[in-house]
């Protein structure tokens, strides 16, 4: 895909090429001095599938562990304790 040099007007509006015309598109700032634009890719709500209907049915022995975890939870590695502090510090 060629890359364009476009300018702006003292409005900061951009004129973009005819074909993202009507278009929803998706402004990103990428870093200080790039912003990128994107058509999107618009989906009608109802056509949103809900996590319920996607979503696979645990095993019966994958649900047994999953209710034995939380019953009886494993003791926290050196690794897990160390990220947590590092979290706590973080937030303050």
């Amino acid at each position: 895909m060629p890359t364009e040099t476009r300018t702006t007007d003292a409005k900061a509006r951009l004129v973009l090429p005819r074909s993202f015309a009507n278009a929803t598109v998706i402004v990103e700032q990428v870093s200080e001095t790039e912003i990128r634009v994107r058509r999107a890719r618009v989906v009608a709500e109802d056509e949103l599938p809900f996590a319920e209907e996607s979503a696979a049915p645990l095993s019966d022995r994958d649900r047994d562990r999953f209710l034995e975890l939380l019953a009886s939870p494993p003791a926290p590695t050196p690794a897990l304790k160390a990220a947590a502090a590092r979290h706590k510090a973080r937030r303050g």
